[in-house]
């Protein structure tokens, strides 16, 4: 079980299968923390407690075990828990997405992009619950076949998230490989864990071939573009916060290399810069 949302357990707690990755949260009453979906759409579910969220600072409602939401690619949640809530979260990774797109027939009419369509919570239509606790039981069992139940399941699944609630892949991954990739990077501006690697995974393109592409169109590594996004961030943040604070904010690796790459790029070190704000005196690099 995960106790709360920090990225590192994500990664290395859950279950994963060649279509989706189930993560377990346990929860206590009060507890507040933000949310991210990252590279893809999550099913989000409740097996007891209750979840008040604010979906990117934007529509606000509470939701309980009869409920569900979808939750597009790079989408933060503010959450509040008013009573201790066990949840589980299926995460969907675009290759079942796409597999389910091309195998079925589509019934609805309009394409909705997942990430521009409202969020919502909707109500747990039966066949989406059964489909959802026949995964749980193939994850909780000991049949040594239970990643495979568990894929053949989740097409099931995606096939009514796709008729029901229109749910379709993020086009930017196949229509602007770069696009994507820098709305990754700006999107997970303090996650240390971000890597090419992932986000090529993501677009299922090799780590070099996204490099060269995005150096072509933009003059520069996915990992130098990062750290310029998150060290122009560092200047906004150090008008109030301290080195420390800040680094640790934007996941840096460490304070010195912090201060090694903010120097390089303004010619002036966080502390100096914090001091001239200070001051009052305006400092533009």
């Amino acid at each position: 079980m995960i106790k709360n949302f920090d990225r590192y357990f994500e990664k290395t707690d859950g279950l994963e299968t060649e279509y989706m990755k189930i993560l377990y949260y346990d929860l206590d009453k009060d507890f507040k923390g933000t949310y991210k979906t990252y590279q893809y759409t999550r099913l989000c579910t409740i097996t007891s407690g209750l979840k008040h969220v604010r979906i990117n600072d934007g529509q606000e409602f509470t939701y309980s075990d009869s409920d569900f939401i979808l939750l597009p690619p790079h989408a933060s949640v503010d959450m509040v828990i008013p009573e201790k809530t066990i949840a589980v979260v299926y995460e969907l990774n675009d290759k079942l997405i796409e597999d389910t797109l091309k195998k079925v027939e589509v019934k609805h009419e309009l394409n909705v992009d997942m990430t521009t369509d409202f969020v919502k919570k909707n109500l747990l239509l039966p066949q989406v619950k059964t489909h959802i606790e026949r995964i749980k039981q193939y994850a909780l069992s000991d049949d040594p076949n239970k990643q495979f139940l568990i894929d053949l399941c989740s097409q099931e699944l995606t096939y009514n998230l796709i008729n029901h609630y229109r749910l379709s892949l993020d086009q930017r991954k196949k229509q602007e490989p770069v696009e994507y990739a820098i709305h990754c990077l700006k999107n997970n501006l303090s996650d240390p864990d971000l890597t090419v690697k992932e986000i090529a995974y993501a677009l299922n393109m090799s780590p070099s071939n996204l490099v060269l592409l995005f150096r072509r169109a933009t003059g520069m590594t996915p990992k130098a573009y990062h750290n310029r996004l998150k060290l122009n961030k560092a200047k906004e943040l150090l008008k109030h916060k301290n080195v420390s604070e800040v680094c640790y904010d934007l996941g840096f690796e460490s304070i010195s290399y912090f201060i090694k790459l903010f120097k390089g790029h303004f010619g002036i070190t966080p502390k100096q810069y914090s001091l001239k704000v200070l001051q009052g005196t305006s400092y533009e690099a």
